[in-house]
């Protein structure tokens, strides 16, 4: 293949960087963008995301050049080209990005033969967007690493193999600290931070008791360091990928992540970066073994030394402290006594901080402690269940300690003790008490935020519970609750179900009820991560917490996370059929969201079995909580319907649902507008754009008026009616729509959601037909890169962007490019099963490359295969059948069939003039085409009359400037095209 033309780069390293690659990709015989993409490794690198790196003049995340440079043979090029990398990246950084619009410079036009492009004209439209996404500060911190404890004793010999294993230029550098609960592993890894903070640019902290709470975390370190894949709005996995990509870059030269209390190392595997020299990994377990194929290196850690004890209570305990003028027999005693408590305690270190905070609490002697300790050792042994990881020193202790407190701090520790070992927010018990009246008093004192911080600064200074004030924060070793709820339930039944009970309600009752609304994000992610960490909360008898878990599922999906949604609603579920059966209001609204988030993450099939399934349960409610469940089930059956093509069922389906959710939840509830958007989805599938325009146009009212201008689905109602004017042919009243819509949607910031990248592809085919063909490819390969990133290759959000994008290649004459992108998108349709219109809108566009390359034969049998599979879902007369009527058409006269053409396009103008009107962009196009057959058969008079009546009416419609009416004025056949719409 010929060199692809890049776009203007500045002189120097910029420039320098691209020359390099193209010297690079000579050298390698100029393969191909799909063959360079083959040659990477499937999921690596696509060939559009290639052919940004050749084509673009921004400079490329290092993680694609590394992929080209490998793929083109250039492994011992790699050193060279990074240095050249983050040269030209440091120069983007500094200078900005500046756009081709905005340099007035505008690349030739297409001249192909057969295009319907005519001279591009370069806008401004955009050219004061950034594309370079802004750089993360140069230290990032996860704020859940722990403060440093000032009574850290000891442990130098596990730090000082840490930092010998970790500063080993040899792979691996994973650290494992393993050993018993209690045992410090914790105190070690934050020791080591502490130690060794300067050495890495990032730190970053993350709780993995829970697989759900690592994903969380790694999305939150995507967020700090500004990739655009993360977002809390969808493509977790996405997210994910591209945080372990870049830690694995050379772009990223020292991190460190700490994974605390892995349970499940096989898990765990996965989301493992590959370390880089200055990439470090460490991880806290309990586990001892782990499996053979996670390279590690491993430290356990024993229970103190002598030495260590001592010292560490002679430094907590004022009664033992080598303070003043000591005598050296003074000096030994103290030794002696330290000594000998740390032995009775096992040299365990949380049993011994507990000894030590109840010692400079009451100032006792060593021998009054263990008097009482042994007693109190003796009757909980014998009391407790058998578990290993609560040896008998942290029951004493805990029973010494608790004789301290007072009853505000016996409830809120016993309340502690029921939440996961996650933080605790303090909001989560500082809320309405009304009815929690059991244990007596609880509600009381909770009711009372004075009696509340005393409580929790007395459990703090027993060392029974640790205290963040900073985030208002309070959190009980899993070892401390364990022998806490261990003891109630043994001893203490009532109190047992009493606090476990009470927990559930303050739970519950944190649940601010609206999750369709990410305002109160931040309210759900208090009880969220305490929910997902503990799965005794699936099993609580407490109805409104059953309803909160359900609202988490429910919010969990409408931000993306798809697949943390459906395993912890399968998880639910799970428990929730075996206890209230099939046929509960709560199991069924459960698997209404569940299928929801099957149906959002890609998996239609599974959604659809589900919907099916619950339906006929659903419909003999007809009020109530059961009737809303019905019509939110029914909502989602209408989406299920348009993903099988069965529009006008869909749109019956919708127009009798939406006096119904009006009746329900109200006119301007937002579910309601919801369905108002579905009718209007409907009405456009079905070619219906001016029902569509204005359902859609009422819908944006009334979300501006209701949510506001800058809202989300304000913004994007205001998306779908710029489609409604492009399928009325009105294309520079949606273009100037949508170009307000994406300044909006930069103007509100944060990071890409759906609706932003369907507002952007909707820009660029707005660009496209009102004939701004550079600007709009230019659009449509960056909003291409961004599915990528935000949802990955596969996702029909993605493939409906490559669709457009094929047509914008087509359109400035990269017919290379263009069927490379329209093959591989095809056989990923196909290959998933996507929507059919999708998939013919596909076929559309690789034949109308194909005929526009002088390649008709081949052409034609896809354009068939779209005309019939058109025609079977929509009918004869609907637009998307009679645009591929005019390419059909085009095939034919070009394969010789002229006779057959004419009537082709004698019949399918016909019935545009019923469908769209004589005066819509596509009558005149198929008006056009005709004239020029008719020319070819010899009918000179007919064919001049009709194009001087087309050329009327593009005068009076989209003007005679237009691309589309120069090449009907030049006798060039005009391609119709179609926009695959969102279902």
């Amino acid at each position: 293949m010929g060199a692809i033309k890049r776009d203007p780069t500045p002189p120097g390293p910029i420039t320098e960087l691209f020359a390099r690659l193209d010297d690079l990709h000579s050298k390698a015989g100029r393969p191909s963008m799909r063959e360079i993409a083959v040659r990477a490794g499937r999921g690596k690198v696509s060939s559009s995301t290639v052919h940004n790196v050749f084509r673009s003049s921004r400079v490329p995340k290092w993680v694609f050049l590394e992929q080209v440079v490998r793929a083109l043979g250039g492994d011992e090029d790699r050193d060279e080209f990074l240095t050249l990398w983050r040269a030209a990246e440091r120069a983007e950084n500094e200078n900005g990005t500046v756009r081709i619009g905005a340099l007035g410079v505008a690349p030739p036009p297409a001249t192909s033969a057969g295009s319907a492009s005519g001279p591009a004209y370069a806008s401004t439209a955009g050219a004061s967007r950034a594309l370079l996404e802004p750089r993360p500060s140069q230290r990032i911190w996860s704020n859940e690493i722990p403060s440093r404890n000032p009574n850290f004793t000891g442990r130098a010999a596990e730090l000082e193999v840490m930092r010998e294993n970790l500063s080993n230029r040899q792979h691996p550098h994973v650290q494992v600290i393993c050993g018993m609960g209690g045992i410090g592993k914790t105190e070690i890894a934050t020791e080591y931070i502490h130690q060794n903070f300067e050495k890495y640019e990032i730190i970053w902290w993350i709780r993995a008791e829970h697989h759900d709470r690592v994903r969380e975390a790694l999305v939150r370190l995507g967020q700090r360091l500004e990739l655009r894949e993360a977002t809390t709005d969808g493509g977790r996995d996405r997210t994910i990928k591209a945080v372990l990509d870049a830690l694995q870059s050379d772009a990223r030269p020292s991190w460190l992540l700490v994974y605390d209390n892995v349970v499940d190392p096989p898990d765990l595997q996965k989301y493992l970066p590959d370390s880089r020299t200055g990439g470090h990994v460490v991880i806290t377990s309990r586990q001892l073994n782990w499996p053979s194929y996670i390279v590690v290196d491993g430290i356990g850690v024993a229970p103190f030394t002598e030495d260590e004890a001592v010292a560490f209570l002679r430094r907590r305990v004022p009664g033992l402290a080598a303070r003043g003028k000591l005598t050296e027999e003074e000096d030994m005693l103290r030794t002696s006594e330290a000594g000998r408590l740390a032995a009775e305690l096992g040299r365990l270190p949380i049993a011994m901080e507990h000894a030590a905070a109840y010692l400079a609490e009451t100032s006792q002697s060593v021998d009054e402690y263990l008097s009482r300790f042994a007693e109190n050792a003796h009757q909980l042994l014998s009391e407790q269940h058998g578990d290993m990881e609560l040896p008998a020193p942290v029951s004493g202790t805990w029973a010494m300690s608790l004789t301290l407190l007072t009853p505000d701090a016996e409830h809120l520790f016993n309340l502690c003790a029921f939440f996961s070992p996650e933080p605790i927010a303090a909001e989560l018990f500082l809320q309405d008490t009304e009815g929690i009246d059991d244990p007596p008093g609880v509600g009381e004192f909770l009711a009372s935020p004075q009696r509340f911080r005393a409580a929790a600064s007395q459990l703090h200074r027993l060392s029974l519970a640790r205290v963040d004030g900073a985030r208002d924060l309070i959190q009980m070793h899993r070892v401390v609750q364990a022998v806490a709820q261990g003891w109630l339930q043994q001893n203490r039944i009532g109190k047992f179900h009493g606090y476990r009970a009470a927990v559930d309600m303050l739970l519950a009752r944190s649940n601010p009820g609206n999750p369709d609304q990410s305002s109160s994000d931040a309210i759900y992610d208090l009880s969220l991560q305490h929910l997902e960490s503990n799965r005794r909360f699936l099993r609580t008898q407490n109805p409104a917490l059953r309803n909160l878990i359900i609202e988490q599922v429910r919010r969990l999906h409408l931000r993306g996370g798809h697949v943390e949604a459906m395993q912890f609603g399968q998880d639910a579920l799970e428990v929730w059929r075996e206890r209230l059966g099939e046929d509960d209001l709560q199991v069924l609204s459960m698997t209404v969201e569940i299928a929801i988030a099957m149906y959002m993450g890609g998996h239609a099939a599974d959604a659809h079995e589900r919907i099916l399934r619950i339906r006929p349960l659903l419909q003999r409610y007809t009020e109530g909580d059961g009737f809303r469940v019905f019509l939110l089930n029914e909502n989602s059956y209408g989406a299920d319907l348009r993903a099988r093509s069965q529009f006008r069922e869909s749109l019956d389906l919708d127009l009798s649902l939406l006096p119904r959710f009006e009746q329900v939840f109200g006119p301007d509830h937002e579910r309601t507008l919801n369905v108002r958007n579905n009718i209007a989805a409907d009405y456009r599938q079905l070619g219906r754009f001016r029902e569509a325009l204005e359902t859609d146009q009422r819908t944006l009212d009334d979300r501006r008026r209701i949510l506001g201008p800058d809202n989300l689905l304000t913004l994007h109602s205001c998306g779908a009616v710029a489609r409604d004017l492009r399928g009325l042919g009105l294309y520079q009243e949606s273009l100037d729509i949508a170009r307000k819509v994406v300044g909006a949607f930069e103007a509100v910031g944060g990071r890409d959601n759906l609706y932003w990248l369907q507002a952007g592809e909707g820009f660029a085919t707005a660009l496209r037909k009102a004939g701004h063909h550079w600007d709009a490819l230019q659009e449509s390969e960056h909003v291409l890169q961004r599915c990528h990133d935000y949802l990955g290759a596969d996702h029909r959000y993605t493939l409906r962007a490559a669709t457009n994008l094929v047509n914008d290649r087509r359109a400035v004459g990269d017919l290379v490019g263009a069927e490379e992108l329209a093959r591989e998108t095809r056989d990923l349709c196909f290959k998933h099963n996507y929507p059919e219109n999708l998939a013919y809108a596909v076929l559309m566009n690789l034949a109308s490359v194909l005929r526009v390359a002088e390649r008709p034969d081949e052409a034609l049998p896809y354009d068939e295969h779209a005309r019939k599979g058109l025609i079977r879902i929509y009918g004869d007369l609907h637009p998307f059948t009679l645009a591929a009527n005019i390419n059909y058409a085009t095939d034919l006269t070009e394969c010789g069939k002229l006779g057959e053409a004419i009537q082709m396009s004698q019949e399918t103008l016909g019935k545009y003039r019923q469908s769209l009107g004589g005066d819509h962009p596509d009558t005149l196009m198929a008006e056009a085409n005709l004239a020029i057959d008719e020319t070819a058969a010899g009918d000179w008079a007919s064919a001049r009359q009709r194009l001087e009546g087309v050329l009327r009416r593009y005068e009076q419609t989209l003007t005679l400037e237009h691309p589309e009416a120069r090449a009907a004025a030049q006798g060039i056949r005009l391609t119709a095209e179609i926009e695959p719409y969102d279902i």
